[in-house]
């Protein structure tokens, strides 16, 4: 007889049903399981779903994307006669900051997903609010670049997600120490910091973390250099 809530481990990823399965099955049988039991277990399945480890080339490509995207406004912005108010963007710039930004929220989710077994209720918030930090700043600098409020809103979107990129950084470092998210700290630190050479170091930060990734595409995920 298999125990209660059983079946509702075949909502979660086949991935995770071969490492985990027999586990779970073991927590099942020495315990009586009620409706909380199940509803988290299905909320368990769609954060497995959510978080599913994606491929190290999508880490790798988008950590050097935001690099060379943040280095390459930064230096166009250092060559201008007058550098502008912040939050320091010109108009050839706000596209280059929408990648940067972009390319790194795909960068830190493709990272964080590797080591999802680490996953805690602090890990799985901090990952929510990077994912809603980046994406409102996204969204600013999207809107600017199509001729749309620039200014305040813009600033205080970089600094909501800059600090929730600090935040899973610091969560990340509490739960393995890696230099990967060590890096995540920094980015996020520089950028609170109204300077054109914050982007520099963001963009510096970026391309190590994307080749630092390269550097262990045939090693463990347990590598020293992961994110969680």
């Amino acid at each position: 007889m298999r125990p209660a809530g059983a079946a509702l481990l075949r909502l979660y990823p086949a991935t995770w049903r071969a490492r985990y399965a027999d586990e779970m099955l073991a927590v099942l049988e020495d315990r009586d399981i009620g409706w909380r039991d199940r509803v988290d277990l299905v909320r368990g399945a769609l954060d497995a779903h959510w978080l599913a480890p994606r491929s190290i080339a999508t880490a790798v490509g988008a950590a050097l994307l935001a690099g060379a995207a943040w280095t390459t406004a930064a230096i166009v912005t250092l060559g201008e006669p007058v550098l502008p108010d912040w939050p320091g963007y010109l108009e050839v710039t706000l596209p280059l900051g929408l990648v940067a930004v972009s390319a790194g929220l795909v960068a830190t989710f493709a990272e964080a997903s590797r080591d999802v077994e680490h996953s805690g209720r602090s890990w799985g918030w901090a990952i929510r609010l990077a994912l809603v930090g980046q994406s409102l700043w996204a969204v600013a600098l999207a809107v600017a670049a199509l001729g749309g409020p620039y200014g305040a809103i813009t600033a205080v979107a970089a600094t909501t997600g800059a600090v929730a990129l600090v935040t899973l950084g610091l969560v990340a470092l509490r739960a393995r120490g890696t230099w990967t998210a060590a890096g995540l700290v920094v980015i996020g630190g520089v950028l609170l910091v109204p300077s054109i050479g914050a982007w520099l170091v963001a963009g510096a930060t970026w391309t190590a973390i994307g080749l630092m990734a390269w550097s262990r595409r045939t090693g463990s995920d347990r590598s020293p250099v992961s994110l969680a």
